[in-house]
């Protein structure tokens, strides 16, 4: 019997979670039947395809105060006894503050208006991504309508920095799946004896004929090429730092930093106070295709990830396995699950976190050294041709669906 799957996301789709763009459009080519379901609506610029996938999108924000009343009267008179026991397992769960208790009474209300508007046409399953009110609203329809849910857990803050719940979100859910070993290993000690038993490893799958390179590496000026939020888990500032080291050393370059977040201000401030306001550049986000073009005309790859001063943390970022598709040498920390994918000597460079020094130092030995470029590029896609197939990681989740 074929399922429809129910994907409910909270912001959909975004520049920087193209992996779930990728996971979806991998189970459309499976036969899978999927219903797309987003809280809000995007912001911003979006490549071609995620415009098409937003025409596939159901969204439920902004809603009408009359819809959002009708849904809780709905379940509040007609089913009280799961609607009642349903917020207080909630606001009963162990909560890191007493505000975070108004954070879960908003998610419950939000999760009864959308158990309320999806309540004629659920799915066979749902599956939330993120560990974030995406994963509690699932668990609140299956409180109220008795459909199976499973929940895809990233390197999100909502797990490391500020976990909330995580026991009780997944006790119930019928699969879990993470995207990194290193993921995996923290889940299975937070969910032992309830749930460890239903982890699964199924790393991001790269279309790997949208990431190869068509031409040579440019011969102009050297540019180092970085592909990220502008958020503190990037380890931006380390690497501004490290440019400034370089270019005490009078190696030429073009660092070009694409993305947006909070830390702009901060990076724009270090990169003029160091005199590089004509090596550093910060173009901003760009859509994806832009992204891919970026990459041909790179000569490396870097992503300095730090664990932030919250615990937040990266997982294994998408934007490396894209570098190392596109043959770029990557240089990267020890942080996280990146070890997972990036092995140092063999397809890229690591260095400790935080330490801008033995960043420029990797950095100029690749520059400095065409040959050792080359063969960690090659290397490298070796890695993600090998590891990071779509086909077969999509094949480990629609296996999950439907067992």
């Amino acid at each position: 019997m074929t399922k429809r799957i129910t994907y409910l996301l909270l912001t959909f789709p975004k520049l920087t979670t193209t992996f779930v763009d990728r996971e979806i459009l991998a189970l459309h080519e499976k036969g899978i039947e999927l219903q797309i379901v987003s809280l809000r609506r995007p912001g911003g610029p979006l490549s071609e395809y995620q415009e098409q996938l937003q025409q596939q999108t159901r969204y439920l924000y902004p809603a009408r105060w009359r819809t959002m009343l009708a849904a809780h009267l709905y379940y509040g008179l007609l089913h009280p006894a799961r609607y009642f026991s349903t917020v207080f397992h909630l606001l009963t769960s162990p909560h890191p503050t007493i505000l975070s208790h108004r954070r879960t009474l908003r998610h419950f209300i939000e999760g009864i208006y959308t158990t309320y508007m999806l309540r004629k046409n659920p799915g066979d399953h749902i599956h939330a991504h993120f560990l974030n009110e995406s994963a509690t609203i699932a668990l609140i329809i299956n409180r109220m309508l008795g459909i199976p849910y499973s929940v895809t857990v990233h390197a999100s803050g909502e797990f490391f920095a500020t976990p909330m719940m995580v026991r009780e979100k997944l006790a119930d859910a019928k699969f879990i799946a993470t995207c990194t070993r290193h993921n995996w290993n923290c889940l299975a000690e937070v969910g032992k004896d309830l749930f460890e038993d239903r982890l699964m490893v199924n790393y991001h799958g790269l279309d790997i004929s949208t990431y190869q390179r068509h031409q040579a590496k440019p011969l102009r000026k050297p540019v180092i090429l970085c592909v990220g939020q502008l958020r503190e888990r990037k380890g931006l500032i380390y690497l501004v730092k490290a440019c400034a080291i370089l270019q005490k050393r009078n190696i030429d370059f073009i660092c070009r930093i694409i993305g947006e977040g909070p830390e702009r201000a901060q990076l724009e401030e270090e990169i003029n106070q160091a005199g590089l306001s004509q090596k550093v550049e910060l173009p901003g986000a760009l859509p994806q295709e832009e992204v891919v073009n970026q990459y041909e005309q790179a000569n490396l790859f870097v992503l300095p990830a730090v664990m932030a001063e919250s615990g937040d943390q990266d997982g294994i970022p998408n934007v490396i396995l894209e570098a190392m598709a596109m043959e770029l040498p990557v240089v990267s920390t020890w942080s996280s699950a990146i070890p997972e994918v990036v092995h140092d000597q063999h397809n890229g460079l690591l260095v400790p976190q935080k330490d801008p020094g033995a960043l420029a130092d990797a950095i100029a030995r690749l520059l400095q050294n065409q040959k050792l470029s080359e063969q960690l590029g090659m290397a490298g896609r070796k890695t993600v041709l090998a590891n990071f197939d779509p086909m077969r990681n999509i094949q480990m989740l629609v296996d999950a669906f439907m067992d």
